[in-house]
């Protein structure tokens, strides 16, 4: 069904996920060290849209979707068409850098509690970084064959091209049957999923 002609997109969604990870893992470690202030983790609270914060059942469920799989993948889509390598790629940095200081934070806040909201949110996080990680992995081919088409303009020996037409096809069937149903996998557990954990641990 999807027939993508780069082969590589899997390995390098996995690349991008371990990347991932790391960042989130290093961000929460330097956090939980340096522990820090009340005032950054409201002001990372205050990025939430206000409808997302107040939305409830299937209404932030449709929430989620709307900004995670809408909202910030067209956002990491114009970053792709500016020739800049990787800059579409600032998403999903923050998302693990902020993911991971906000579980920092709990952590030095209340330790047991902390511990039941980081386990409670590990499988919506996993599934939404993944989404973003197939995202960026289409964007990469992208990202690439706009900078080739273009750089080739002014080489007097013209390097091997790339079809921005198949790259951007890549994109739209992967983001269709591949990122889109991860996200919203990812929007049903954070809305039901992780309470329900939560509410178990508490």
């Amino acid at each position: 069904m999807l027939n993508i002609s780069d082969k590589q997109y899997v390995q390098r969604a996995m690349k991008w996920f371990v990347f991932s990870l790391i960042i989130l893992i290093i961000s929460f470690i330097l956090s939980s060290i340096f522990s820090p202030s009340l005032d950054t983790f409201k002001n990372m609270g205050d990025q939430i849209p206000s409808s997302l914060d107040k939305a409830t059942g299937l209404n932030k469920v449709w929430e989620f979707i709307i900004n995670n799989g809408f909202r910030v993948s067209l956002q990491m889509l114009i970053l792709s068409l500016i020739l800049i390598p990787f800059l579409y790629c600032v998403n999903l940095i923050s998302t693990n850098t902020i993911t991971g200081i906000m579980f920092g934070f709990v952590i030095n806040f209340d330790f047991h509690k902390g511990l039941i909201i980081i386990v409670s949110s590990i499988p919506h996080i996993i599934v939404e970084i993944l989404a973003m990680c197939f995202v960026v992995s289409s964007l990469y081919k992208l990202n690439q064959a706009i900078v080739r088409k273009i750089s080739n303009f002014f080489r007097k020996e013209k390097k091997q091209k790339y079809s921005v037409k198949q790259a951007l096809i890549q994109l739209i069937k992967t983001y269709l049957f591949i990122a889109l149903p991860l996200y919203i996998i990812a929007a049903f557990l954070e809305t039901y999923f992780t309470e329900w954990i939560y509410n178990i641990l508490i």
